[in-house]
């Protein structure tokens, strides 16, 4: 994973993206804070960390905790795609109402950013 990653920088990506998607019970994903530091020290001691950003698609993330964790070990998008799939599901059960899946997702975004902010501001 880290010699992909510095081998996509030599072909000029500028965009490393870091996915849990499409994995199954005989084939696990790496935990994404283990994936996002690895990379992030490999291209750090090869002197190629700026040349890129980190995004890391993953049904980990959840909370603010979680987003925290990740941009400080070097990810620089997070997409929590389970995160979204599940306030989908809870419109479609019923359990969310009086809301639409956009604005649901949008409430969700905001509060994860104001979240880690106010996380990160009392460093």
């Amino acid at each position: 994973m880290r010699d992909r990653a510095s081998e996509a920088i030599k072909e000029g990506y500028n965009i490393i993206i870091l996915s849990d998607r499409g994995h199954d019970a005989t084939d696990a994903p790496i935990p994404a804070l283990l994936a996002v530091s690895a990379v992030h020290h490999h291209l750090v001691a090869a002197g190629t960390r700026t040349q890129a950003g980190l995004v890391v698609e993953s049904g980990e993330p959840r909370e603010v905790h979680h987003f925290a964790a990740l941009i400080g070990y070097g990810a620089t998008v997070i997409n929590p795609y389970l995160a979204y799939e599940s306030i989908d599901d809870m419109i479609a059960q019923g359990i969310l109402t009086g809301i639409s899946y956009e604005k649901a997702v949008q409430n969700y975004i905001k509060a994860s950013i104001k979240g880690v902010v106010k996380t990160m501001s009392k460093m």
